[in-house]
Formats: C-alpha cells, structure tokens, sequence
C-alpha cells in the first residue's frame, strides 16, 4: 500500500518486499491513492475487490506503509474485510508515527464530513524507523513536532 509521502514509502515497499520475496513469503501490492483521496468508500470497495481477486485469507495481514490517511484507509479495509484481518502499520511521516498508527482508530470520510465511517481496528505490530524521518520535508518535520507538543500539553 502507498501513501501520503509517495518516495519514502515506495522506497520501503521496495524494500521490505525484496527482503521478504528472499525468504520466500510472497507479495502482492494493493496501492491506495496519495493522502485525503485514500479516505473514500470508493476507494475501499475497489481496494477490497482486488483483495478478493487475490483471494486473500482472514490470517493474511495487510501491511499499510506510509502516512496518517493510508493508515486510516488501510486499517479501516483491514476491519472490514472478511470480517477482520490483521494489519501491521509501517508510518512514514511523525504524525502517523506519534499518533495516527497508534490506538486502533479507523475512518474514511463522507461529503458530509470526515473519519464519519470507520471502526476500532488494533494493529497487529507497528513498525517505525526513525530514518525515514530525514527523507520529508523540514517544513512537515516541524509541523509535526508541533502537533507533538500540543498532544503532550493538552494530554496527562
């Protein structure tokens, strides 16, 4: 799967589906689109027909690489189909590492509003490596790190 920060994440899908192809675990990619646009019903149902077509199982996870709006897609796709399969989040951005691949939460938006369809869906693992960090921009770092802050100001 794909996601808001399309170069790091294609690097780290190459990656681990070479490190995983070399102990013989197949692979197939199902890719989302980039950002908010992965945040649709459409989206999900065209997602889950390709997950059909490959005949995916109830203990096969889906491993959703990249930010916080490919994890809420892939985690709300990993609640619903079959009923519920296991999902691993790799995030490539600070935001999903510090908040969005935490806590089961998953959504899709509406016209009407955002996260207005979704389910609690705990991840199965959640990988992070930190390097992945020094490929986005300053700018997204720092904002980040702001929304860091607040979390911890206006949490216990």
């Amino acid at each position: 799967m794909h996601s808001v920060n399309p170069d790091p994440a294609r690097r780290i899908v190459a990656r681990i589906a070479d490190e995983l192809a070399a102990v013989g675990w197949p692979i197939e990619r199902v890719e989302l689109p980039e950002g908010e646009a992965a945040k649709r019903l459409a989206v999900i149902e065209t997602a889950a027909s390709e997950l059909a077509r490959l005949r995916v199982e109830r203990a096969e996870p889906l491993v959703a690489i990249g930010g916080g709006a490919l994890g809420d897609s892939a985690g709300f796709l990993a609640a619903t189909y079959l009923r519920g399969v296991p999902v691993i989040h790799v995030p490539t951005t600070l935001v999903a590492q510090i908040d969005s691949a935490i806590g089961g939460k998953t959504a899709v938006d509406l016209p009407e509003g955002k996260n207005l369809v979704g389910a609690f869906h705990q991840p199965s693992a959640i990988v992070i490596d930190i390097a992945v960090l020094r490929t986005l921009p300053e700018r997204q770092r720092r904002a980040a790190l702001g929304e860091a802050v607040k979390m911890a100001a206006l949490g216990d």
